[in-house]
């Protein structure tokens, strides 16, 4: 879902206020139409995006290893999946300004999470039909095998259509090529004719449901949609629907799954365990627990924030053909010029021990490395011999808890200025981000894997139990880096390449 706030005058058949609506059978429209493609609409977002591309390039605190538009403002990664070895993500894109608006999915791939491919644009706004934005939305395979992607048609209000207006429904693509470079609508009018309208089942959704997403258990197909909770619609509440047929045109209204939903609704499966992720203010939260088929009900277990960071926004992610489950996000606000926002770099989730997500970069990070330093045995505070503002460093603190321990980054000359990343009795301080979090083994041992972006700063704690993706913007010359600890520790450091 996209940082607006929406409004509406719409209402709710007040018989159904705070009850279960009973399953209503969902015919979709659409089926059997041919797919709408315009190429038109297509090139002239591709011509806008291009036309910023040198502002965008002279920035210097554009980052050059972490995923972004070639120019312009991105925000939620959409419809991420993985299929004849490359993974496939899709993000909201404006490609007429630096700043939210005009809603449509650009489109990447990679082979391996690290280096990218930017293709055309995917999914596009039909203006002509009064359709103003291409909100958030996921990908899925029918019965069949098939990729599908779905998005949420709005329409706006205001003098430049900003303003939504109205939610019309949930509109389904099917790609037009074997590459999946190409998408074609189901509809050829996805205001009046979506895939699945948001009023089908006489409930009030019309002005709010949206962020379509997919999950499959025990042979069957749901989808979740994201809600902006008020009482006109029953509260905040996650609406679930269930597929009917194996081309994913018919839906049947299940109810509630749980009592509280946001934006871009996410299931990640973990054998018989879920962890269920909204972004709601400051960031993503996730909840780890049961779902119930039968019931289409998730029974909440254990929950948190998926990163620590307010900057940190909302999610999608792949399973590849390891099995591992990769979740995309994006960092906002960014200090850009020319472009507006950036993908965190891709983390492989797991559930550890104690049932909470683990996050780590995906492994494949590694091959961006170059000139390396160590230093093993460190006590008191050194600064080190190595600058620069695009590196990876690995620290191991041993005796945390006996004082501080930490890390400052982008230190200046004179040692005036600097980031700190500072643990102190419990609480790792990531430059005014209080990160709660225990030392480990008879050593209290801390752990810090730190990513430098240029503006970008991502932190991995105790080998991911805790995150925080951060935005900066010191002095272009301040390269610096520093470690500091009461015990000992050990500190690698790599200067990393642009993916580019």
């Amino acid at each position: 879902m996209n940082q607006m706030l929406e409004h509406s005058n719409g209402h709710m058949n007040p018989v159904l206020r705070g009850i279960v609506i009973a399953v209503f059978a969902v015919a979709a429209r659409g089926s059997g139409e041919p797919l709408s493609h315009d190429a038109g609409a297509i090139s002239k977002a591709e011509e806008g995006v291009k036309s910023e591309i040198a502002v965008a390039a002279a920035d210097p605190n554009r980052p050059v290893y972490h995923f972004l538009p070639e120019a312009r403002w991105m925000n939620d990664p959409n419809g991420a999946f993985f299929a004849d070895g490359w993974y496939h993500v899709f993000y909201q894109l404006n490609p007429y300004g630096n700043q939210w608006g005009h809603m449509h999915w650009g489109h990447a791939r990679s082979r391996d999470n690290v280096t990218w491919e930017h293709l055309p644009v995917a999914v596009w706004p039909d203006t002509a039909k009064g359709e103003h934005h291409c909100y958030s939305g996921s990908a899925v395979q029918d019965g069949d095998g098939n990729w599908q992607l779905w998005y949420t048609s709005v329409s706006g209000i205001g003098p430049d259509f900003s303003v939504p207006g109205r939610f019309n429904g949930q509109v389904m693509l099917k790609p037009l090529d074997k590459d999946f470079i190409t998408w074609g609508k189901t509809t050829d009018d996805p205001v009046r004719k979506p895939t699945l309208p948001n009023d089908i089942d006489g409930y009030g959704w019309d002005n709010y449901l949206r962020d379509p997403s997919f999950f499959k258990t025990a042979g069957r197909t749901f989808m979740l949609l994201g809600i902006t909770g008020t009482d006109r619609v029953g509260g905040n509440v996650a609406p679930i629907y269930e597929a009917r047929n194996k081309a994913l045109t018919e839906w049947t209204y299940r109810g509630k799954m749980t009592d509280y939903a946001w934006d871009c609704p996410q299931m990640i499966p973990f054998g018989n365990q879920w962890m269920y992720v909204i972004t709601h203010d400051p960031a993503p939260q996730w909840s780890v627990g049961t779902f119930d088929p039968t019931t289409a009900k998730f029974a909440k277990e254990k929950e948190g924030r998926l990163d620590r960071s307010a900057e940190y926004m909302t999610v999608s992610f792949a399973t590849d053909n390891l099995g591992r489950h990769i979740i995309y996000s994006w960092i906002h606000p960014t200090k850009g010029s020319g472009w507006a926002n950036c993908f965190a770099l891709p983390r492989v989730v797991t559930l550890g021990e104690d049932g909470h997500p683990v996050q780590v970069p995906v492994p494949e990070l590694a091959k961006l490395r170059g000139e390396h330093i160590g230093v093993k045995d460190l006590t008191g505070t050194r600064v080190l011999d190595v600058k620069g503002d695009t590196l990876e460093i690995k620290a191991v603190f041993e005796n945390a808890d006996k004082g501080a321990s930490g890390l400052r980054v982008r230190r200046s000359e004179d040692g005036k200025r600097g980031l700190e990343i500072g643990y102190r009795g419990g609480i790792l301080d990531v430059f005014g981000t209080a990160v709660p979090i225990a030392t480990e083994g008879n050593g209290k041992a801390l752990t810090l894997h730190v990513f430098l972006d240029r503006s970008i700063i991502e932190v991995f704690i105790n080998g991911g139990k805790q995150t925080a993706a951060k935005v900066a913007g010191p002095p272009a010359g301040d390269l610096g880096i520093e470690a500091f600890t009461d015990g000992t520790c050990s500190v690698d450091v790599w200067q990393l390449r642009s993916i580019w």
